[in-house]
């Protein structure tokens, strides 16, 4: 029986990276929903979630699930704890919107699929800052509607790009932690943008082959890569994608760009710079986004929730993109190229 409210109540789970604070923005400027409560361990993300929702949090994850008045749980904790939020948010009946990265393992990733699978409940894989760009969703569609004609080649380059002097170790020292909690650096943090849009694009490739650099002081530190390259195999072409967080000199935005060769067209879309090429020949950006649009999170999880719709930002897709990613950091540990599907399902990089 699907479920039509005038308001969903909103439980959230963790603020990892501040993700649970924004997170109860965007619900909170919906009509369709309220934010009810939540729960984080971490006194600083703490203070920062109760002012976000406006009054004191309950004493666990567990009050914040069992909760009548809350319908859909959103989980923005540690990416080791997501498999058992999921596990006892879905037991409990309760719809999911789960903000990026998905988990730590391909065999987590596996187990939040089986638990999804086993219960009556709705789940949306929140991971907006490609798929939410409207150029890029057009373009996806027109890619599934064979538009553009065979592929010789695809590139994705995506970085938060900041200051020499950026203090990252005191606005985001999460993305310091261990890779038992964390499941891995930037290619898991930002890495997991660009890949879960590469396997919604073409699937899951044959083999990977990747690259990993720890040259910011912080990260070098930690023991964990702010920076990546990773190369997908196809068959028929290859899919080259940069990926992470890189200082810089000078002006900047952040990256957000991809060229893809196909036979008779080159295009060429940066979306922070506003820029758009078509064999090589510059067009008004302005122009060729007209029309576009994405469907956000928010209603992808309504429409799946009140009229089955399924969310394109599905779990079948994120697990297939963890696949991916535990394929990029076994090539890099083990220094080969990896072929897929995966044999093991433990993160390389846990021992």
């Amino acid at each position: 029986m699907l479920l039509v409210k005038q308001s969903y109540g909103i439980g959230i789970l963790g603020n990892c990276c501040t993700h649970g604070v924004g997170v109860c923005h965007s619900f909170q400027q919906d009509q369709r929903f309220k934010v009810i409560t939540g729960y984080e361990a971490n006194p600083r993300r703490q203070a920062e979630l109760s002012l976000a929702i406006g009054q004191e949090l309950v004493t666990s994850y567990q009050r914040v699930i069992e909760r009548k008045d809350v319908d859909i749980v959103v989980i923005t904790c540690d990416p080791r704890d997501k498999a058992q939020m999921v596990e006892a948010a879905a037991a409990a009946g309760k719809h999911i919107f789960l903000n990026k990265p998905l988990c730590e393992s391909l065999d987590s990733a596996r187990q939040i699929e089986r638990t999804v699978e086993r219960y009556p409940i709705q789940f949306v894989y929140d991971i907006p800052m490609v798929r939410s760009v409207p150029v890029y969703a057009r373009m996806q569609q027109e890619l599934w509607d064979g538009k553009y004609g065979q592929i010789l080649s695809y590139y994705h380059r995506f970085s938060m790009n900041f200051p020499l002097d950026f203090d990252l170790q005191s606005t985001w020292p999460e993305r310091l932690d261990p890779v038992d909690k964390s499941g891995g650096g930037e290619l898991t943090n930002m890495g997991c943008y660009p890949l879960d849009y590469v396997v919604s694009l073409f699937g899951l490739p044959r083999s990977v082959t990747a690259k990993w650099r720890k040259l910011w002081d912080v990260y070098y530190q930690a023991d964990v890569e702010h920076f990546g390259q990773v190369i997908l195999d196809y068959g028929s072409f290859f899919a080259v994608l940069e990926i992470g967080k890189q200082q810089l000199v000078g002006e900047h935005r952040h990256s957000n760009a991809i060229t893809i060769n196909f036979e008779h067209q080159i295009l060429v879309i940066d979306v922070p710079a506003k820029q758009v090429s078509i064999n090589n020949v510059a067009t008004d950006f302005d122009q060729f986004a007209k029309g576009a649009t994405a469907t956000n999170s928010l209603d992808q999880l309504v429409l799946a929730i009140e009229s089955d719709i399924q969310p394109k930002s599905n779990l079948q897709n994120a697990v297939r993109a963890t696949e991916t990613l535990m394929a990029v950091y076994t090539s890099i540990v083990e220094e080969r190229t990896v072929e897929l599907p995966l044999k093991s399902g433990k993160n390389p990089l846990i021992s």
